[in-house]
């Protein structure tokens, strides 16, 4: 019996002297760690400035483009010649130098708007990479809400299983007492030993599933997943949600609503740009060229020398492509006329999960109550018990029942306090409000 105690300690007190050493991490502190740690929301933050570097002016199209060419040639001939007068000469060694440089500057003056239409659309998928940002970052927040609660639930879960095995250590106290002076069972003695050993079991997996969901945690804030914390407990509710203020709200904040709208417009600007290439393109040049030539006795110019501008304009129309461009036209008319549709059934799926959304949330409101009153009546029937067990009044099995029932009305309401904030952040969340 006394080893069977000191298991008991060790088992009470070794957890928790490693919860004292822990810190409380809180909500807020997660979510700050998170913006910055979070790997879904480094990569969506990449993909936000990589679109932004694709609008930048020199992706735009509209600058000129400017090129440099130089060259120089040898040779060293032995050359025969014969002139027009009849007039012949041989020559070993003839050395011809030439040397040439130029910069060109080209500038694409008229494309048909290609160009315009190209950069609107590089800015719409800029504005596609925050909203999708956006999105990371709500369901980034609802997963960190999650995973949190589901830690301080375990947190509550230990301390309750806690309050049981110090219930059960003086159940088997007073059962133990209660046998040596001829007023109990040998049954009762046993009765509460084995209680209270499944007790410490469920304990010690209790404090092993705690520790696996702050390493699940850890991972989805981006810490190191061995940190150790202490979950808050606390929960802060926002006044209660109307049902038509989520529902209006929903129609014009809802990111998922925003994102079909936004397909569309980057479907229209794809139309655009393939009827812009069915319009002349006029290209403007300027050059500035210099070329100098030393030549041999054969040559009818020993030397020569040039250099000057050099100024063009040209006009390239693509009548008959072949169909390529009319076929990427009725293609990007059909996908305008998908995500026309997809916008219709996105706003009918946000709608009906609005609703259902608000559903939960007042039978989580009505859960919560109900499940406060459920703990004060359990707490009052477990002293009550107490009493009549220490008295002799009720059985053993009476007993643990109670001390079972207050276990459950306890959990219970702690799951129902976090199921009701998760409830109101994912009505939040569909009412484009979670951010604000």
């Amino acid at each position: 019996m006394k080893h069977f105690k000191h298991a008991i300690f060790f088992i009470l007190f070794c957890p928790m002297t490693s919860l004292l050493a822990q810190e409380v991490f809180t909500l807020e502190e997660s979510i700050a760690f998170a913006m910055d740690k979070n790997y879904d929301l480094r990569i969506a933050r990449n993909n936000t400035v990589l679109a932004k570097t694709e609008t930048e002016l020199l992706n735009s199209g509209f600058l000129p483009r400017v090129s440099a060419t130089g060259g120089v040639s040898y040779s060293d001939e032995n050359q025969s010649v014969v002139f027009a007068d009849g007039n012949a000469t041989s020559i070993d060694g003839a050395i011809t130098e030439s040397y040439n440089a130029s910069i060109t500057a080209e500038y694409t003056l008229f494309d048909g708007l290609e160009r315009k239409f190209t950069n609107d659309r590089r800015a719409e998928n800029l504005m596609l990479s925050e909203l999708q940002e956006r999105q990371q970052i709500e369901n980034t927040i609802i997963d960190i809400y999650e995973s949190y609660f589901n830690v301080a639930f375990q947190r509550q879960v230990v301390e309750n299983l806690k309050i049981n095995i110090q219930n059960s250590t003086d159940r088997l106290t007073r059962a133990q007492k209660a046998l040596k002076y001829g007023q109990g069972t040998t049954l009762d003695e046993l009765n509460a030993q084995v209680d209270l050993n499944n007790d410490s079991i469920n304990y010690t997996n209790a404090v092993r599933d705690l520790n696996n969901l702050k390493r699940n945690f850890n991972l989805v804030v981006g810490r190191e997943v061995t940190s150790g914390f202490v979950a808050d407990t606390t929960v802060n509710f926002s006044p209660p949600i109307q049902e038509e203020t989520i529902l209006e709200s929903a129609k014009t904040n809802n990111i998922q609503l925003i994102l079909a709208n936004q397909n569309i417009l980057l479907s229209e600007l794809d139309i655009k740009i393939n009827k812009a290439k069915f319009l002349p393109k006029i290209n403007g040049s300027g050059s500035y060229r210099w070329n100098e030539s030393q030549n041999p006795p054969t040559s009818f110019a020993l030397a020569n020398e040039s250099s000057g501008i050099n100024l063009g304009l040209t006009m390239s129309w693509n009548l008959f492509d072949g169909g390529a461009n009319t076929i990427r036209i009725k293609t990007a008319k059909i996908t305008r006329q998908n995500r026309e549709i997809e916008l219709e059934r996105i706003s009918e799926q946000v709608r009906t999960e609005v609703l259902n959304a608000y559903e939960t949330y007042s039978i989580a409101h009505y859960t919560l109550a109900a499940e406060s009153k459920n703990v004060s009546t359990n707490e009052l029937n477990f002293q009550r018990t107490q009493k009549q067990y220490s008295l002799g009044q009720i059985t053993t099995v009476e007993f643990r029942q109670a001390q079972i029932n207050l276990f459950n009305a306890l959990n219970n309401y702690a799951r129902a306090k976090y199921d009701l904030k998760i409830a109101e952040l994912n009505l939040k969340q569909l009412g484009g409000l979670l951010l604000l």
